[in-house]
């Protein structure tokens, strides 16, 4: 019966290749969609964190097999939202820095952008790096005014580094 089903499994990868995909592209396609799917599922809460990190080393991978892929800079986010969710704050931002410096034109890019800073600020405590991102946040990525907003207020409570000047950064 498994044999049956690897089979069939080999069978609809083939034939599930988007035009110019190879068997390869597809199949890990395809368990990066198993992964993401299972990650989903409250049953599967035990082994989150284990699934997470199993989706970022996938996409990972296929990000450095299929860089000019169009659905390579979405997997990348994802994969720094699972890499956060299993508390690998370093490869969450390593993954959203590289979605911004690699694909700046995506969508994601200044989502990206801004989760580096919120990752240094809530979850690393680092204030000098997360003020780093959000006053690079909000020059680059100047017309999203809610994030633009949530930069500065995070800005202001800031501490511990030098002491900002929002000025510079208000929207005309």
């Amino acid at each position: 019966m498994k044999k049956i089903c690897f089979y069939l499994l080999a069978i609809v990868l083939l034939f599930a290749c988007e035009p110019g995909q190879t068997p390869v592209q597809a199949k890990l396609l395809s368990d990066i969609a198993a992964l993401e799917k299972q990650l989903a599922q409250p049953e599967n809460a035990s082994k989150g964190r284990e699934l997470a990190l199993e989706l970022v080393e996938k996409t990972m991978q296929y990000a450095k097999d299929y860089p000019q892929d169009k659905l390579t800079p979405e997997l990348l986010f994802k994969a720094g939202e699972a890499a956060k969710n299993a508390k690998e704050y370093g490869k969450a931002v390593e993954l959203w820095g590289q979605v911004f410096r690699d694909y700046p034109k995506h969508p994601k890019a200044p989502m990206a952008l801004f989760q580096q800073g919120q990752t240094f600020d809530a979850n690393l405590g680092d204030q000098v790096m997360a003020a780093k991102y959000y006053k690079q946040f909000l020059k680059t990525h100047p017309e999203d005014a809610t994030l633009v907003n949530q930069a500065k207020q995070r800005l202001s409570t800031i501490k511990d580094g030098p002491k900002l000047k929002l000025q510079q950064y208000e929207t005309e």
